[in-house]
């Protein structure tokens, strides 16, 4: 599991929240694990985070951005 857990996160797509990972593991592996385990695996066990961009603001001026 761990293994095919690792592979996914290097996919490039990864996951957008702690509770996409518990579905995901649901959905594959056919484990009902905790929110709380799946977070202490990922952040400590793993050393990984979640890669969710910022939010945006609408008033942003995208030509001062692409400079």
């Amino acid at each position: 599991m761990i293994p095919a857990f690792i592979q996914e996160l290097k996919t490039g797509k990864g996951f957008s929240s702690y509770g996409g990972i518990v579905e995901w593991l649901k959905k594959e592996h056919g484990l009902d694990t905790e929110y709380g385990t799946v977070y202490a695996l990922v952040r400590y066990g793993l050393g990984a985070k979640l890669k969710v961009p910022r939010p945006q603001s609408y008033k942003q001026d995208e030509k001062l951005l692409s400079e």
